[in-house]
């Protein structure tokens, strides 16, 4: 089961595709940053779940360029 569940995720982001790119760009810099963490609390201990908990909470949210707003 996906922790945080995905109607939790697209209240925040409303396009799937957003979330899992946002996502995987998080978890990166998670990985390779381990001092940048947003939240005090982690439920889970792999970079991916930690960033969807981020973006779950509003902690983090995509830059979409103005050219591609159309």
């Amino acid at each position: 089961m996906l922790n945080p569940p995905l109607n939790q995720l697209t209240a925040k982001i409303n396009s799937k595709y957003l979330i899992a790119t946002t996502a995987a760009k998080r978890a990166r810099e998670l990985d390779e940053k381990h001092e940048t963490a947003l939240l005090e609390n982690y439920h889970s201990a792999k970079p991916v779940g930690r960033a969807l908990e981020e973006i779950a909470d509003g902690k983090i949210v995509p830059v979409i360029p103005e050219e591609y707003l159309g």
